[in-house]
């Protein structure tokens, strides 16, 4: 077998049956078609190198009439080598595709189900605080200027911050604050709220919104206006992870409610964690007859 001619067919051959034999014929109602294909391929390749086997003997002046086996057989066995290494270029490539594609759409569908549930999150937590700053203005408290002013803090966190992918944690935690002095205005002096923050929350980021469903969880359920209940919040920092507490008493008027409903939020944020932190975040959710308590941890590394 000649292979200066024959490099440039078979290297034909390759690119022919990945980009135009499999594509076009390598399907159902067409595989006669494609194999007739492949034959009439392999025969040219074949006569090819007759041809060049007889060009060479004219020109070398070394003419016989011996027939040599190899001149058949050597590029019927390239050309299915060629043909083999043809076929699973293909499939790999087409492989390396697909899985492209579905990553991409696996990522699309994740951004999509991220943004539904921070729209969710949003309006429920803004229809809540405005419950609250209409129960301050029917009292007609003082505080009602200085609560419009956490509410005008909180919805531009709401409206620009949150729509970025990450926030510093510092912000997070502005945020949280403003929310937990809003509901002071607002409740029973019998109900003690306490928030510990541990570590320093400088260069951390965090998905936005991702905290305070568990705030606001504890304080739909856990206070009383007629008996002293406690909210206690615990945030603990270091570069590694954090730590996350929130623990209130149970009311026994709403303990039915606790069991049935959690809140929009509070089902939201634990689908949040599962595709935001599917392997980098620990939560557990206990309760008894006198406290609820919520231990999340998140892993930065």
């Amino acid at each position: 077998m000649r292979f200066g001619p024959m490099i440039f067919f078979l290297a034909a051959f390759f690119y022919f049956n990945s980009f135009v034999l499999i594509p076009k014929l390598l399907l159902p109602g067409k595989i006669l078609p494609f194999i007739l294909s492949l034959l009439a391929c392999i025969g040219i390749i074949v006569l090819v190198n007759i041809l060049a086997a007889y060009l060479f003997q004219v020109f070398s002046g070394h003419r016989h009439h011996r027939f040599y086996p190899q001149i058949i057989l050597g590029p019927v066995f390239f050309s299915v080598v060629t043909f083999a290494l043809s076929t699973s270029f293909k499939i790999t490539s087409e492989w390396f595709r697909n899985e492209k594609i579905k990553k991409e759409m696996e990522n699309e569908k994740l951004t999509s189900e991220l943004a539904f549930l921070k729209s969710q999150v949003n309006p429920h937590f803004l229809f809540n605080i405005l419950n609250n700053i209409c129960s301050l203005a029917r009292k007609k408290s003082d505080d009602t200027e200085n609560a419009i002013i956490k509410l005008s803090q909180i919805m531009r966190y709401m409206l620009y911050e949150s729509k970025d992918e990450k926030v510093s944690l510092e912000k997070e935690i502005e945020y949280l604050q403003n929310y937990i002095e809003l509901q002071r205005m607002r409740i029973s002096e019998k109900v003690n709220i306490m928030f510990t923050i541990e570590g320093n929350p400088d260069s951390l980021m965090i998905e936005p919104m991702l905290l305070i469903p568990f705030v606001e969880n504890a304080f739909k359920h856990g206070i009383s206006y007629l008996e002293d209940c406690t909210i206690n919040i615990l945030l603990k920092i270091d570069p590694a992870k954090l730590l996350f507490i929130v623990e209130n008493s149970i009311i026994k008027k709403g303990t039915d409610e606790i069991h049935t409903e959690s809140g929009i939020g509070l089902k939201n944020v634990l689908r949040r964690l599962e595709l935001l932190y599917p392997a980098k975040h620990e939560i557990n959710i206990e309760e008894n007859e006198m406290k609820y308590r919520v231990h999340l941890i998140i892993r930065f590394a």
